[in-house]
């Protein structure tokens, strides 16, 4: 076994070990992740840093599993409706560029080179069209975090995923956001909808899978066979 892959061994075993610890005291403590959300909204209301606390704990959430729509609905109802979509947008990005790179790091030298069939033929669309494959996944609402680890595992071009991943999310982010705005606690069962809000998050949507679609219509369903060989893959 070589070093690196020592190195990633210790590493899934610290993260499995961190996750199994933060279950095990959830659990005892009959903790949900809407009540350790609801615990640290006071300290984020209450401390001139709580909106650097808050860009924090968004991008450490995945190492333990916490779910990225609660922190999102807490910062809607930390923040208020401006304040939890500027600093939403941020974490949620910093965040993606975590999950991403943890993908990255366990990814193999190259996935687009290794033999045929409709696998392969979906990553070498998915590695030359980085920016629409992203955008698509995040409009088909994958699991948040799972759409940065397979980004970096399929080594999608780092720029045009993270401008995919920023534009995907932005109609959600302003959604939840505005859901938390419109409450005093996350245990509070009757928000307020803000009708212009969720119409301006439908058009963006409609707007990002319509850039979406003009974007495939000027590129070739297929990726060309040179962009499957290992000399232009390595």
């Amino acid at each position: 076994m070589s070093r690196k892959q020592v190195q990633r061994w210790v590493v899934l075993v610290a993260w499995a070990t961190a996750v199994s610890s933060y279950v095990v005291y959830s659990r005892n403590r009959g903790l949900s992740a809407i009540d350790a959300a609801e615990e640290l909204r006071s300290v984020l209301a209450d401390n001139w840093w709580g909106a650097l606390l808050f860009i924090v704990v968004y991008v450490l959430r995945p190492v333990v599993l916490f779910p990225a729509s609660v922190l999102t609905v807490l910062g809607g109802v930390a923040f208020g409706l401006v304040g939890g979509v500027v600093l939403t947008v941020v974490a949620s990005n910093l965040s993606t560029t975590a999950s991403y790179g943890v993908g990255k790091y366990f990814a193999p030298s190259s996935l687009v080179d290794r033999g045929s069939g409709p696998i392969n033929t979906a990553i070498g669309r998915a590695v030359h069209r980085p920016f629409e494959t992203t955008l698509i996944m995040r409009l088909i609402a994958l699991p948040f975090d799972a759409v940065g680890y397979l980004g970096g595992f399929a080594r999608l071009r780092f720029w045009p995923f993270l401008a995919g991943s920023a534009l995907g999310t932005v109609a959600g982010t302003i959604a939840f956001v505005s859901f938390g705005a419109s409450i005093d606690s996350l245990e509070d069962g009757a928000p307020e909808f803000d009708l212009r809000l969720i119409a301006l998050s439908v058009v963006l949507t409609v707007t990002s899978i319509l850039f979406a679609r003009w974007l495939r219509s000027r590129r070739p369903l297929h990726p060309e066979p040179a962009a499957l060989s290992p000399e232009v893959s390595s």
